[in-house]
């Protein structure tokens, strides 16, 4: 008895530090994100206080930052310092999120089209130098970006293609492709090749049965490598900032840059802009994130 007391007494001591050590992680992951929201939502006076307004007060708080990033009306209660503070490079915020929206959508439903097939060919079938094709398409995420932007800058110029949408839909795909496909490649053998050869017995052609057999298995493993090919081009850096000039290309990390680089720019203003651009990628990881977990696991026990 005093054994089994002695065993249970420290897997409880276990279980608390297991879960102090959550809620730690937790408070260190998510108090960033916290500050940020909540600081879009306080006066600019405010933001200098010390302490900081970590739970703001109804007088501190204001939507003049949000009103001002989807309209540019400068609030008419503020002090001349606090309007030159609003910058008009606020107003391209939203323009900009749309604008990766856009780009992001474009590449993740070119990476289902083409990945979903490749990763089911290289996991099914043996073709000459199929491992080497695969290998040489992976390694093809190994080069930094840095090293071929320019390039891609010159190439992108001579073809006309500079400051457009469609080139950095191009670039992102061929960014997560690869990826795509090795997500898939590896979730595809821990599906049973019974099923597919049931549904060929069955009658099915090779197009109607990936639709109706291998689609539905394949599900969160799609998914996963789906979310994956959204969020690298929608937070993409470095192409965004070289090769776009103008709102009609800008990517919401290239305008949020530039907007964070101005020595007296509102610090609520960034805020604001930082909670907008971050809000549909956190949309997609929650509606989603059943999916995403099933399909990491299983690509784990590879």
């Amino acid at each position: 008895m005093l054994l089994l007391s002695t065993i249970s007494r420290r897997k409880k001591i276990k279980r608390v530090i297991v879960i102090c050590l959550s809620v730690i992680f937790l408070i260190y992951i998510l108090s960033p994100i916290y500050w940020v929201i909540i600081s879009g939502f306080q006066k600019e006076a405010a933001l200098e206080d010390r302490p900081p307004h970590f739970i703001p007060k109804k007088e501190i708080v204001t939507s003049n930052h949000y009103h001002f990033l989807f309209t540019g009306d400068i609030p008419p209660d503020s002090t001349l310092m606090l309007q030159s503070m609003y910058t008009m490079s606020g107003t391209l915020v939203y323009p900009a999120i749309i604008n990766s929206l856009i780009i992001a959508l474009f590449v993740t439903f070119i990476n289902f089209m083409l990945g979903f097939p490749a990763g089911h060919v290289f996991a099914r079938y043996r073709f000459w130098a199929d491992k080497k094709i695969f290998l040489l398409m992976l390694a093809t995420r190994l080069l930094p970006s840095i090293s071929i932007v320019i390039p891609m800058y010159i190439l992108l110029n001579k073809a006309g293609l500079l400051d457009t949408k469609f080139a950095l839909i191009c670039i992102y795909t061929a960014i997560t492709l690869p990826f795509t496909i090795w997500i898939l490649k590896a979730y595809f053998k821990n599906i049973p090749p019974a099923f597919e050869e049931a549904a060929r017995i069955d009658g099915c052609g090779y197009f109607k049965m990936m639709a109706k057999v291998v689609l539905p298995l394949a599900m969160p493993g799609i998914i996963a490598a789906l979310i994956f090919a959204f969020m690298t081009s929608y937070g993409e850096f470095v192409f965004a900032t070289i090769l776009t000039q103008t709102i009609a290309s800008k990517t919401q990390t290239a305008v949020l840059a530039a907007l964070a680089q101005g020595m007296s720019t509102s610090r609520g203003m960034i805020a604001a802009a930082a909670t907008l651009s971050f809000l549909p990628p956190l949309v997609l990881a929650v509606i989603f994130r059943k999916h995403v977990l099933a399909g990491v696991c299983i690509n784990l026990k590879i």
